[in-house]
């Protein structure tokens, strides 16, 4: 892990390619090589959580898709179009965990 405080460096953030990574911490700027993730174990918690997203996000695609559900979700919702996405993926998500909504 390399810091940097060279002025051409200064508020760069990502990765090139998936060598390299640059983050800042305190103002500075961190070189770092990019995370093996292949060896990852997922705790049960996790898989559940991926597969609620998975299945939320599948529901939110059909209602997305026919104008009548979207315009009734909108409404129920009484989120504006541009919210609607994350509102419907929130309701698809707190039904799958058995949760009520507090709206």
């Amino acid at each position: 892990m390399a810091i940097s405080n060279n002025a051409i460096m200064k508020g760069v953030r990502g990765s090139i390619g998936k060598q390299l990574v640059f983050r800042e911490y305190g103002g500075k700027t961190i070189v770092s090589a990019y995370p093996d993730m292949s060896n990852r174990e997922l705790s049960i918690k996790q898989k559940k959580q991926i597969s609620n997203m998975k299945i939320a996000n599948k529901e939110v695609r059909k209602i997305k898709q026919d104008e009548q559900l979207r315009n009734e979700a909108q409404l129920r919702l009484n989120v504006p179009r541009e919210k609607l996405h994350h509102a419907l993926v929130q309701e698809q998500l707190l039904k799958l965990s058995g949760s009520v909504a507090k709206r």
